[in-house]
């Protein structure tokens, strides 16, 4: 008797015993796949076997941590725009609050650019990895937002 006809005949005594009825789950459609179940790619039944022991890749709990920073990143950038603004109008004070709020979106940027790379290092293949952070461009361009600045560094506020 070949595997096959061998694993055929063990599932219909299964079905006669009644092993398969009330299941959770029977007789509607499977759940759509996750975000993460997408991102593990052609991996996905590995990733599933483990999710479903509790267990994520590390790859995975990386990119989730990468996802929070770079919400985090976006508010710093809020912040520091918002500075900026505020700056326009009345100038005293807020030119180190510039600089600090920028150099904290500097800090930040570079840590996740790192995380970014370690998660490209350790993602299953080169569709699940993600576009690095280009944090000198994106800190330029934030210290030209500031109302006096000529693209001063995040360390060293201009004095007029």
């Amino acid at each position: 008797m070949g595997l096959e006809k061998l694993v055929e005949s063990q599932i219909n005594e299964a079905i006669a015993s009644g092993a398969f009825d009330h299941l959770a789950g029977a007789g509607r459609p499977l759940p759509p796949p996750s975000d993460a179940e997408k991102l593990a790619g052609d991996h996905w039944m590995g990733f599933k076997v483990l999710q479903n022991g509790g267990m994520v890749p590390e790859w995975l709990a990386l990119g989730r941590e990468i996802e929070r920073d770079c919400e985090e990143l976006a508010r710093r950038e809020r912040i520091y725009l918002e500075i900026c603004d505020a700056a326009s109008e009345a100038r005293e004070g807020l030119d180190r609050a510039a600089a600090h709020a920028l150099a904290r979106y500097e800090t930040l940027a570079h840590e996740i650019r790192k995380k970014q790379e370690r998660f490209n290092f350790k993602a299953p293949g080169p569709r699940s990895q993600r576009p690095p952070i280009w944090v000198e461009f994106h800190v330029e361009r934030l210290a030209g937002c500031f109302p006096w600045s000529a693209g001063a560094g995040a360390s060293s506020p201009r004095d007029d």
